[in-house]
């Protein structure tokens, strides 16, 4: 007997290697039927898994013909069945004829000896592991006994070979889903490459519809200036009497003459400088220009009447001439002046400040005025082309909008900026910040010689407009690539700092930085703004929006050196 339980010991040591030795349930179902043999002599042997209140056999072996149809009982209805998995141990009917338990059905007519072993893995019951022989009294206790063990060890083997099923089965899904999801990022990649490509197409597009309508602009203003100056030469000629004498009458409507042409000639002007700002065909003169006397030749030309308004003139002594254009740094002090005079209530108060500006190391003109000021949010609209905050044909202060569009463009091509203070009803500031050497002499910049220098990236709409910063950054050591917004150029290398010079509409400057943010090779690089028009709320939004540092133009070389030392650049 010792023997017999000794080799059966040995067995099932080899069965349960054999079957848990392979995880796929086809393969581990079959295989404890065959190592089941090993261990007791049986004529049909079955495995049936429960779901739910049901068992359904999944493999069998037999020595007797095999049903074709699978089946099903259910649990509650056999209590030998009933027994060995409530009870959690195997159950034995050693002779199912005289067993009360056992009922008889088709399909068990050969049964005359019965075990009923519980599949059970981590406490949770797989199935059922029947054993039949046709003999009664065919199995020993020991039989039982070996069978309940080795249930134990099957249904271990069941449990891993499901769970790596359907381990199995998630990852498969996991991979199908993974491919679909490479599919569709793929195709979205293709979209948005082919999105991407049509929007670079329409911006340049736009790009060259806008350098057609400021080329046209500029030939169509150049073409009415001519005939337009012959009209107030004639009109000045007749005035004065070269083809003979004229009537009172005569004269007053030579003099609306005079004056009307003289407002036209004034709008086309202002027209033909900003087509060709923006087409980047206007160029500074480079002269030494002294601030009193620029100051007061504007003061003179803007026409200050002393009886309607109250104008105060106050100018720091001992201020250095600057490098500039001296007729356009002219023309943006008499609009700033003109809108003041043109805004300011009869009794109202109006002047021009002109100091040195330390923490920016430049001149600082200011226009200020106690008139009817601009509401916050109109702000940004007032430096786009034609736009007056009074839209309406009857308005009551006329003009085309494109004063400050003036001030502003010609302030930034002096490498300066402007700065708007203002409250509806409680007048305003504009306080233009102009750099001390503003337009250089030899404007040609030459390229860093050493390869290796640490790269910067400079995005700017006005290319001439940044010499004097290019000039700055190859003197401290550094490259400098210049990408035009409308070109959507992209760096050929990772640079070590990107300079956006901010331009009007804000809106524009904040999605040029989400594109920054967006770009592979841009997103780490540090993002200094430096902005040409500075609006209340506009440095909160812009450092919200991404950028490291905002400053106004034009940087002093202090804290461009200072952004050097401290690796921002």
């Amino acid at each position: 007997m010792k023997d017999e339980q000794h080799g059966l010991n040995r067995i099932l040591l080899e069965a349960v290697q054999a079957i848990t030795a392979d995880l796929n349930l086809t393969i581990v179902l079959p295989r404890i039927l065959e190592e089941l043999a090993r261990l007791v002599r049986y004529d049909s042997a079955s495995i049936m898994l429960l779901e739910g209140d049901t068992l359904s056999t999944v493999e069998r072996r037999s020595v007797f013909p095999l049903r074709t149809e699978p089946f099903r009982l259910r649990v509650s209805e056999l209590s030998h069945i009933y027994a060995a998995l409530s009870q959690h141990k195997p159950v034995y009917i050693a002779d199912t004829s005289r067993d009360s338990r056992w009922m008889s059905r088709p399909g068990n007519e050969n049964i005359r000896s019965w075990i009923g072993a519980p599949l059970i893995a981590n406490g949770r019951i797989l199935g059922l592991l029947n054993v039949s022989h046709s003999e009664p009294y065919c199995f020993s206790d020991v039989h039982v006994e070996i069978i309940g063990a080795f249930a134990a060890f099957a249904a271990i083997a069941l449990h891993n070979a499901e769970l790596s099923h359907r381990l199995q089965a998630e990852l498969n899904d996991r991979e199908r889903a993974e491919a679909d999801l490479q599919r569709e990022r793929a195709l979205l990649a293709q979209r948005l490459a082919e999105q991407t490509a049509a929007l670079r197409a329409a911006n340049q597009e736009m790009a060259r519809a806008s350098r057609m309508k400021d080329e046209f602009l500029a030939a169509m203003s150049h073409e009415l200036r001519t005939p337009l100056s012959v009209i107030i030469s004639m009109t000045d000629l007749l005035s004065e009497e070269a083809y003979g004498s004229i009537t009172e009458p005569q004269r007053q409507a030579l003099d609306r003459i005079s004056q009307s042409s003289r407002h036209l000639l004034s709008l086309i002007s202002d027209v033909l400088d900003v087509a060709r700002i923006e087409s980047g065909k206007l160029h500074l003169l480079a002269q030494e220009v002294e601030i009193d006397a620029l100051c007061r030749a504007a003061i003179e030309q803007a026409n200050i009447d002393a009886r309607r308004l109250h104008f105060t003139y106050r100018i720091e002594p001992d201020l250095p001439p600057l490098i500039g254009d001296e007729r356009r740094l002219r023309q943006v002090l008499v609009n700033l002046l003109s809108n003041a005079i043109k805004f300011t209530p009869e009794g109202g108060s109006f002047g021009l400040e002109v100091e040195r500006d330390k923490s920016h190391d430049c001149l600082a003109l200011t226009v200020w005025d106690t008139g009817i000021g601009i509401e916050e949010n109109d702000l940004q609209r007032l430096f786009q082309p034609f736009i007056q905050l009074d839209g309406r044909l009857n308005r009551r202060y006329e003009g085309t909008g494109l004063g400050l569009t003036l001030v502003h463009r010609l302030t930034a091509l002096h490498g300066g900026s402007l700065a708007i203070q203002s409250r509806k009803g409680a007048g305003s500031r504009f306080i233009v910040r102009i750099p001390w050497k503003a337009v250089l002499e030899n404007p040609s910049i030459e390229e860093a010689k050493d390869p290796a220098a640490p790269l910067i990236l400079l995005i700017t709409r006005l290319k001439h407009a940044e010499n004097l910063l290019i000039a700055a950054l190859q003197a401290a050591g550094r490259r400098v690539e210049v990408i035009l917004p409308e070109t959507e150029e992209s760096p050929q290398e990772r640079p070590s700092m990107v300079i956006l010079i901010g331009y009007p509409p804000l809106r524009n400057t904040l999605r040029m930085l989400n594109a920054l943010e967006n770009n592979d090779l841009l997103v780490d690089a540090p993002k200094i703004v430096l902005t040409t028009l500075d609006l209340p709320g506009d440095r909160e939004k812009i450092l919200a929006a991404g950028a490291t540092e905002f400053d106004l133009k034009p940087l002093p070389q202090q804290k461009l050196q200072a952004l050097l030392n401290r690796g921002c650049l």
